[in-house]
């Protein structure tokens, strides 16, 4: 007698909750993992591991990002703020002279030396002292100037020389006034050239 035998069916696996469970918190335990050691140190340089740094993947993106960026464009040259020459700047009405004025200082004795210049004269001048430092006051008074009044150009305490180009701002007298502030005599010799009417002591102190 012949016996057959029925075949054989699939059996369907149904996982239980808490497996699934297990899974899924895997899943996810992972990619926490694999955000905090690769991802956040290579494309924000957050390294809370340290892995990152350990891995050389800190900052990979922001470093290529950093490379291929397009360099700043130069800033543009800042215009000159000095005048081009011209003949009226140029030119001088003054004539051409040179000065050479000595003066003795006594004791907290004082002295000004001046030249009568217009508007635009000009002179390079030096200035030294002997015996010690004088306190040296660069000024000018307006023409007609009547209450005192003049415009401070250069002032310091103690100097032993000066030397410079000065051209006049307006019409007036310009030059120096020198204090001897010490205890023993000083001379002090004033050297100009260039174009002014004049080099004249006015009154001293």
């Amino acid at each position: 007698m012949t016996m057959q035998t029925a075949s054989a069916l699939p059996t369907l696996i149904k996982p239980s909750p808490s497996t699934l469970a297990k899974a899924t918190g895997g899943a996810a335990i992972a990619a926490v993992a694999i955000l905090t050691l690769f991802v956040l140190p290579a494309e924000y340089g957050i390294d809370p591991t340290g892995v990152g740094t350990a891995l050389g993947l800190n900052g990979m993106v922001a470093g290529e990002a950093a490379e291929t960026a397009p360099a700043p464009a130069p800033e543009a040259a800042a215009p000159s703020d000095i005048a081009i020459p011209t003949k009226a700047t140029i030119a001088k009405s003054a004539a051409w002279r040179q000065d050479e004025m000595t003066i003795t200082l006594a004791p907290h004795g004082g002295q000004e030396v001046k030249a009568h210049m217009v508007k635009g004269d000009s002179f390079i001048f030096q200035w030294k002292s002997t015996g010690g430092p004088a306190k040296a006051e660069m000024h000018g008074e307006k023409t007609g100037a009547t209450d005192g009044s003049f415009t401070d150009y250069w002032k310091e305490l103690e100097l032993t020389g000066g030397q410079g180009g000065f051209t006049a701002p307006f019409d007036g007298t310009h030059g120096w006034y020198f204090r001897n502030k010490g205890e023993t005599p000083i001379t002090v010799t004033v050297k100009t050239v260039g174009f002014y009417k004049d080099l004249f002591l006015p009154k001293g102190e």
